[in-house]
């Protein structure tokens, strides 16, 4: 099971920017750490996402299918995010409805 949307979020901008440098540049991670999430990524799918070209990455095919469900899941967590951030600020016991 993937339990890390960190992880999932990082995936989807190596993606959208093509290259790993850049999806660290938007995630504020070092290329470094990038590269650890995918490998992460990679051996807990159990499938290969990205073959190496030259100094770059080129997503597979397995890649691309599952940036369609990652894009969807990441894209609900963001929103829940910010329906959850419309609680700060109420007091514990109201938004508990116990008030």
């Amino acid at each position: 099971m993937i339990a890390n949307v960190n992880v999932l979020k990082t995936f989807v901008a190596v993606m959208d920017c093509g290259s790993v440098v850049s999806a660290a540049k938007v995630r504020g991670y070092s290329p470094a750490a990038v590269s650890r999430q995918m490998g992460w990524l990679q051996r807990r799918l159990g499938v290969r996402l990205f073959v190496p070209e030259g100094r770059s990455i080129k997503p597979t095919p397995e890649a691309y299918e599952f940036l369609d469900r990652c894009r969807g899941l990441v894209d609900e967590v963001r929103r829940f995010e910010s329906y959850a951030s419309s609680f700060a600020g109420v007091p514990a016991a109201v938004s508990a409805g116990a008030g």
